[in-house]
Order: structure tokens, then sequence, then C-alpha cells
């Protein structure tokens, strides 16, 4: 080639040549992690799928790698941004847009229709919040890989008109916990079986519970990008379910339908749906079902609460295999069940049934591949529509309300600590909180989040929904109330929203006590005293009045000055007023800190992760006990007080659920080391235990494993009862409180809890060697039991007992037959736990 061929090919290959971020070629997960993902019995873990997207972060301009927060076990948690170079350039300005449009008070008509046409749709998906749901992890990857490397208009375009916000995985901690379970069983019998503990470390598959009450770091993480960084108008969350169903499930959802949710986020949802289900079925995918099982009714989960903020929440669940093991599944038990598929086969949700066979990870992936690419295409071809959607359902939610419409939460009710508490849970949920000049806490509704308050702090009646003629209605999916003020025990008021308001947040300074003051007293009202008594004992001595004294109540707490220094800022930040005194109650009794254990099954319990949740975050800092702990005996020396978490009693005695007859309940065998439940002998060391002095506090089912090994002059009055009598599948009750007795000090008269099992106790005279106590018990009149929710026979509660305490021997015990810590959202009833571990030091 001569010199005048060549420099112009020269100066071409110049022009050609990529950007350093192309030059870099991006490895394909595969490739850079070294283990061929997606193919069956491989799994990569959390921290290959971190080092993966920053490779990829590395190699592509595409995609922007950034931590979002530490999980509750402290690995990272990654959001990867994937978008065209020039929107990630400009993310700010997309940011921007994205929140006015989430609340547009002030807009212009011409400057909505700028933003409309300026902005870009923001999607967010995330992976795998139930870790055993592992493909996902997985597909993300893979997803991510192609969306950085491919060189077709189609996935450029989208990409222009969308900025992709991927979380590879929602709970980091479990996505570990399970591929090294996973690794660790490969190979033997148990490969791809059960972990025989949480998943999350607190909460278990109940994580995807707590997106009302926000109390853990992964929760709170995912909200702040939701609703404080990035505001995405569509929101997916990936999950997975049974094997022996449909494939898939994709939307239109469930009846019923909660109708406090904006229209349009239901239609976008079944549009969206539908479009995944076109692109299934083009893609020979056979199982998509849509209409079955899950509802739209319950608030709880990610995507679920999202609906009342107004944006676009979409569930997606895919039939499992043994973690990463395929699995075989005949036709012969392909089974229907739930709403909307009675029997397996066709129908019209149900157009094309799997028929049966292998079934792998890889299907799994390939599933979610199809779905979430059919998102991707339907946000990037209706983005004006998406986002012009959002700035509707946000206006509407605001013209919804009259201008000076608003709910007060007056903070000299009894409990202020726990109104403070609620005001700044909503200020996380990014709800607009202020206050006046005397302190009480304003909410206005006429904000782009006020269907969400409204939802949050009104009582709730499930919609009764039927399908055909007759009485049977659907039935709920999850849990029918989540009123917070009922409970967290909190009064909430409307009123008319004053003229001068404030900020709400700012905490006061630490008082000084005036000259001779020698202690502080703190009131029994509210749960958030524990707190501050933990705090407490760091500085000094901790006493507690047995009996009412002058202007204070029975269970009130004594701080000497040392403890009451300690523990200054921990009350002023709560809200907790430390009455300083001049001399000490002549009744004060000390108060040591009690030894807690709480009993831990090897058969995982989620009540068992809140409850220790619970007690480590109000500072009664439990130990576990297994059950060779148990078995052991000489707990005495050991602790104080045995909380047993809400276990059926066959768990608690065997390791195994019971098993009714002709019900198809297998659960495989689990390793020896994990295997059996307390026994007899851990039966007997409980026993010895309680007669010797201790105390047993049990939640909820675990009072009738206590009832039948102790024989108890208690009984369950709904043990027989069926469905069709008695179903309450989580509601707020109305509970009637004896609050003379150290376990309900501080507690109301009345007041709501929460039930969702069939539990109500009867009592008997009991014989010398012990006493009993009813604490609490439901109203005499049918009508007054309900408070939130739904609830059927009600009339089986009413005039049993809901809570009993008994001495035995030199020792205590105390039933709950409700849920008293329900999730760590019910404060309202903490005092039941709280005042029977202090009890047990007394």
């Amino acid at each position: 080639m001569c010199a005048r061929t060549i420099l112009p090919a020269l100066l071409l290959l110049a022009l050609l040549a990529p950007s350093p971020a192309d030059a870099a070629a991006a490895p394909s997960p595969s490739d850079f992690l070294k283990l061929p993902v997606g193919a069956d019995r491989t799994l990569a873990d959390w921290g290959q799928i971190v080092s993966y997207f920053r490779a990829l972060d590395a190699a592509s301009d595409r995609v922007e790698v950034t931590t979002i927060g530490r999980s509750t076990l402290g690995e990272e948690m990654i959001l990867a941004a994937i978008s065209s170079p020039e929107n990630l350039a400009n993310k700010a300005r997309i940011r921007e847009i994205a929140r006015r449009l989430a609340d547009p008070r002030g807009l212009s008509e011409a400057d909505a229709a700028m933003l409309v046409k300026d902005g870009r749709v923001v999607l967010l998906v995330t992976c795998a919040i139930h870790a055993s749901e592992i493909a996902s992890t997985q597909m993300a990857m893979e997803w991510a890989h192609a969306l950085a490397t491919a060189d077709d208009a189609e996935t450029k375009r989208r990409l222009s008109e969308v900025v992709l916000l991927l979380v590879p995985s929602l709970n980091p901690d479990g996505q570990r916990m399970e591929t090294e379970w996973y690794r660790k069983n490969l190979g033997t019998r148990w490969e791809g079986s059960r972990m025989p503990w949480l998943y999350h470390h607190y909460t278990g598959h109940d994580n995807n519970r707590d997106f009302t009450q926000l109390t853990q770091p992964e929760t709170k993480a995912i909200s702040r990008v939701l609703y404080h960084d990035w505001f995405p108008q569509v929101f997916l969350d990936e999950h997975q379910m049974g094997a022996s169903g449909p494939r898939m499930f994709v939307p239109p959802y469930a009846e019923p339908l909660d109708p406090d949710i904006h229209p349009l986020v239901i239609r976008e949802v079944n549009m969206i749906g539908s479009l995944m289900s076109m692109r299934l079925e083009q893609k020979g995918k056979s199982g998509v079902i849509s209409g079955w099982a899950f509802d739209a009714s319950w608030p709880g989960g990610s995507k679920n609460t999202a609906w009342w903020k107004n944006v676009t929440g979409i569930l997606t669940e895919v039939a499992s295999v043994r973690v990463a093991t395929p699995v075989d599944v005949p036709a012969s038990e392909l089974r229907g069940g739930g709403k909307g598929l009675v029997t397996y086969g066709t129908q019209v949700n149900f157009p094309n049934p799997w028929r049966g066979g292998e079934w792998r990870l890889r299907d799994i992936m390939d599933y979610e591949r199809i779905a979430s690419d059919a998102l991707l295409e339907y946000c990037a071809t209706h983005r004006q529509d998406v986002l012009s959607n959002m700035l509707a359902r946000a206006r509407d939610s605001i013209a919804a309300a009259a201008p000076r419409e608003a709910y007060r939460i007056p903070m000299g009710q009894r409990d202020p600590a726990t109104a403070r508490a609620l005001a700044a849970l909503l200020v996380e949920h990014g709800v607009e909180v202020k206050a006046d000049a005397a302190g009480d806490v304003w909410v206005p509704l006429a904000q782009p989040y006020g269907r969400f308050v409204r939802e949050m702090l009104e009582p709730q009646r499930f919609p009764e929904v039927k399908l055909v003629p007759g009485k049977d209605i659907v039935a709920p999916y999850d849990v029918t109330a989540w009123s917070l003020p009922l409970s967290m025990g909190v009064s909430v008021e409307k009123g008319a929203l004053p003229e001068a308001l404030r900020p709400w947040g700012a905490v006061g300074p630490v008082p000084s006590p005036p000259a001779g003051t020698v202690a502080f007293a703190l009131g029994p009202s509210s749960p958030e005293r524990w707190k501050v008594v933990a705090e407490a004992r760091k500085g000094g001595e901790v006493s507690f009045l047995p009996s009412a004294e002058g202007a204070f109540p029975a269970g009130t707490v004594v701080l000497d000055a040392g403890a009451a220094k300690a523990a200054a800022r921990v009350a002023a930040d709560l809200g907790l007023n430390l009455v300083p005194l001049a001399a000490l109650p002549k009744g004060a009794a000390r108060l040591r800190a009690p030894r807690v254990g709480i009993y831990k099954p090897w058969l995982a319990s989620m009540d068992e992760g809140w409850t220790r949740f619970l007690l480590e975050r109000y500072g009664f800092a439990p130990v576990t006990l297994d059950n060779a702990a148990i078995r052991a005996g000489k707990l005495s020396a050991k602790v104080d007080v045995i909380v047993l978490p809400d276990v059926e009693k066959e768990v608690l005695a065997t390791g195994k659920p019971k098993r009714e007859e002709g019900e198809m309940k297998y659960f495989p065998e689990p390793r020896p080391e994990h295997a059996g439940g307390l026994g007899k002998e851990g039966a007997g060391a409980l026993r010895e235990f309680v007669e010797g002095g201790g105390t047993i506090v049990a939640l909820s089912s675990s009072s009738e494993y206590l009832i039948e090994e102790l024989q108890l002059p208690v009984r369950n009055a709904l043990a027989r009862v069926k469905a069709d009598e008695f179903l309450c599948p989580g509601s707020l009750v109305r509970i009637e409180v004896d609050t003379t007795h150290p376990v309900t000090f501080g507690l109301p008269p009345s007041t709501p809890a929460f039930l969702n099992e069939p539990i109500a106790f009867q009592t008997a005279l009991p014989g010398g060697e012990m006493t009993r106590r009813v604490l609490a018990s439901y109203p005499s009149e049918a009508r007054d039991v309900l408070v939130s929710g739904w609830i059927r026979g009600e009339e089986k509660l009413a005039r049993n007992a809901a809570a009993v305490a008994l001495t035995y021997g030199k020792g205590k015990l105390v039933l709950l037959g409700f849920r008293a810590q329900h999730r760590a959202q019910t404060n309202a009833t903490f005092p039941f736990l709280f005042n029977a571990l202090a009890w047990s030091v007394m």
C-alpha cells in the first residue's frame, strides 16, 4: 500500500477507535468469575457479584456502581445505574426532574410539560430480598453485561430513554449465607436444603414486611433510593415461589384492590404485566399466570408500599429449584391452589400451562431476564406516558385533600416518645411533617404522599370482594391491619392546619436539673423508657416503684444522679422527661438488669429473629438458647428469664411442624447437628428452671407448649376451631387490661393488640401450688372486638383471656396469646413483653 493510501486509512482507524471505556472489553460474568454462571449447581457469591459489577463499571461507560448502604451484618449494598453515557453524565438533572415530577407543587403547566419532555424514566429493579430466591442475583450480572455491551439500535434506544437502577441483591447477608450453605452441602443428601437459621440476621423471609416501619438497614437503604435520592417512577421486585404450580406470576394482581391506590398505578401495572406475558409467550415460555394469589390490598412489601406513593410497583414470582439444583416435577404433581387457580389447568389468566419436567436455575434466569427486558422496553417506549402518569398521580394526591386538611399528633399524650417516633418514621418515608409553636406535629394531607399518609394513619377495613354470588369473599394474602397510630399506641386526630408552622425535627438541649436534685423519675407509660434504662445502668443505679407513691404511678423508674447523667442525652432525643427529685421515694426497690435468654429452634423462626432484634434494640441483650443449651439444664446459672417465641408446640417438642390428617407437609431430614426439638429433657429442664425461681414468657403459639408440658390451669378455647368458624389473618383487636400487675404497669385500660392465630385463653381455679391472674381479656361484646382489619368469628374471642400470668413453684410464667412484639411494629403492646422481663427480677 502506498503512502497516499496508508495515511487516510490510519486517519480513519483513529476516528473509529473506541473510547478508553469501550477499549477495555467488558467481560461476561462467566469469563470474569471463571465459573459458568447459570449452570446447574453453580452460584456466584456476594463478594464475586460485587467484584463483577465493579469490573463492569470500570469497563463500560454505560454502568456506574454506587454503595447505597451497609447490610445488617456489614456487607456492602450496591446499586448499578445503567443507561446511556449521556444520561449518566446528566444524572443530577435527571434525578432533579424525577423529584419535581414526584412533588409537582409550584410547577406551572409549561414547566411540567418541559420536565416530561426532558426527563428520563427512572426504573428501579431489586433482586432476591428473599435470599433463597437466588436466581435473580445471577441473572442481574448477565442482564447488566448485555446492556453494557450490546451494540444494537434497540438496546441503545432503551438506554437513551431510561435510567435503570439495578440492585443485584437487597439482602446481601442472606445471599452470602445461602451460597455458603449450598456449597457446604453440595454432593451430599442435604444438597439444596433449607438453612437451619434465618437468611436475614433478624427477619428472615419477613424482611419484605418491613416497608411500613423501616426497622432494618436494608429497608432504610432502598427507601432512601425510592423517596429521597432517585424518585423512580417504576419499581420491579423479583421473587421466586414454590415449584409445584405455575412457572411465573406477572401482573395483573389478584383481587382485592385497595380503592385508595391511584387507578393509573394499576392501569400501568396491568400494561407492563401484559407485555411481560406476551414476550414470555413469544419466547416459548409456558406456565405464565396473572390474577393469581398476590393481591393489591396490603402495603407491607417494598413495591406494595410504593403504590400509595404514586410509584408503579411490579412483582414477579418464578418457580424455584433447590437453590441451584434442578428439580423434576411430573405433571401429576402440578397443582393449583389459592385465589385465581383452584385447579391446575388452562383458563383465561393461565392460557398455556407448563406440562411438567425438569426445571433448572437457568430456566428461572431466562424467565426473569425476558420479563425484565419487557419492562425496560415498556418504559423506553412509553417514556412520556410514564412520566406524565407520575405527575398526574402526584397532583391528584395533592388535590384529593382540602388545602388545610391535616392530621395532628399531639405531644401532650400519654406516650410522647412513641408519638415522636411516629413523626420521625413519617419523615423517613418522605412525608412532609411540620410542627406548631407548642411542639405538636402536623401532617398535611394535601401533599404528594397524602394517600400514603391516610392509609397509614387510619384504621383498615379489608375489602370484601366476592367473585361469585355466595358468602365466601376473596381471602387476604397477608395481614389486614397496618394502622401506625393503633399499632404504636399513639393518639392522632384530624384538624385544620395552623398558619404558623415550622419544619419538624429539632431535638432540644438536655435540661439542667435544679439545685438539690438527687435522683430522677421516669414514668412507665412508654416502652421507649427501656432504652433510657439500658443507658442509665452504664452510669449508676436504677430502681423502681412497686406501687404508686405520690404523683408517681406503680412501675415508675428511679435513676440516681450517675444513671441520669449517663442517660440524659438518650432521654432528650427520645422526648422522654426525666423528673428531678429532691429525695429518693421511700418505696423504691433496686431493679437489676434481667439476664434474658431466647429460645432458637433449628426450624428457623422469624418470630425468634424479630424478638431478638427488638430485645437488642431496647437494651435487654438476650443470649440465644438452642435445644442443646436448654436440654443441658442448670438454666438459672445462665438466665433469669427465657422467652419462647411464637413457635408451634410440635416444633418446640420435636423440631418438626404439626401434620394434619391427610395433609402433605414433608420436611427432609436436617443435618444431625440441627435435628430435633427440646424433647423430654428440655421440657424437664424448663420445669426445673421455673420451679427454682426462673421466669418463662411464652409468645402466642408457644403458650400451648407450656400449658401442655406444665399442666397449667389454662386452655386455648380456640384450639379445635376450623377456619370457616374463626379466621384472623392479622388484625388489630381490642383487649381490656388489668393495669395493676407488674407485667401491665404503664399500659392503658384498653389497647389494640395484633392477633393472627386462633388463641384465646380460658383459665381455671389452680391448686395451692400456683396462682393465676388474667392480665388482659377480650371485650364481652363481639361487636367491640375488631379495631382494624378483618376477622371471622370474633364472637369466639369475646370474654376470653388474651394474656395470663402465673406463679409456679418459686417461679413465674407469662402467656401472651397475641403477638405483643409482632415484626417490631406493635409498640402499643411492647410493655407486656418488656415488663414481663423486668418482673423476673422484681
